[in-house]
């Protein structure tokens, strides 16, 4: 009887943590959701921060980095954007400073790198069609949480005549920050399903 009260008990035990999961698992999800919203109806504000200017005439290249409008930009994140926290920050500025690494030396480089695309929902479409293409149905989701840090998977509908292989696959990294899941970096692409980055444990306090 007691094995029998033991073995139930682990059960709801299982089930109820499996339920928590999948209730974390959703919030994930619904704030990148979220987010992608907020860029859509805000996306003036998002391009009004001019990160980087042309050094030469009519703002051509040699490319700098304005470190002065991106505190400004942070400052913004901030106060504004509940869907991303000091994680999420870190990796802009990672980002920014590997685009000024390429720009002293490219100095001749025509392109900004790092600046031509779509940085927040990714690609070069506009954010009408993106914000469909990774909140579609169709999609297939995958959440995977250790601890405070989680990545939200997104392999893209299959067209007509397609197998699972042929998934177009992205991926969001997370971060708990005081209680919260936060984005901790922009839309990232990856070739398959497992090609993620591993989990750590490494919370922003």
């Amino acid at each position: 009887m007691k094995k029998i009260l033991f073995l139930l008990l682990t059960a709801f035990i299982a089930v109820n943590i499996q339920a928590q999961l999948n209730a974390e698992q959703k919030k994930i999800k619904q704030t990148f959701f979220d987010f992608l919203a907020f860029y859509k109806k805000n996306e003036k504000k998002f391009n009004s921060f001019h990160l980087y200017k042309g050094q030469g005439k009519e703002y051509s290249p040699p490319f700098k980095i304005q470190w002065k409008e991106v505190e400004k930009y942070f400052a913004y994140l901030r106060k504004s954007v509940p869907y991303v926290g000091e994680a999420y920050i870190k990796a802009e500025r990672k980002h920014f400073k590997d685009s000024e690494h390429y720009f002293k030396e490219n100095p001749e480089e025509e392109i900004a790198v790092g600046f031509d695309y779509d940085r927040w929902a990714g690609g070069q479409e506009s954010i009408e069609y993106t914000y469909k293409w990774y909140t579609s149905p169709k999609n297939k989701y995958i959440v995977e949480i250790n601890r405070d840090t989680a990545v939200l998977k997104i392999g893209s509908e299959l067209w007509e005549g397609a197998e699972e292989k042929d998934r177009v696959w992205n991926y969001v990294p997370f971060v708990k920050e005081k209680g919260k899941w936060k984005m901790a970096d922009n839309i990232l692409t990856m070739d398959t399903e497992e090609d993620a980055p591993p989990l750590i444990d490494e919370t922003v306090k």
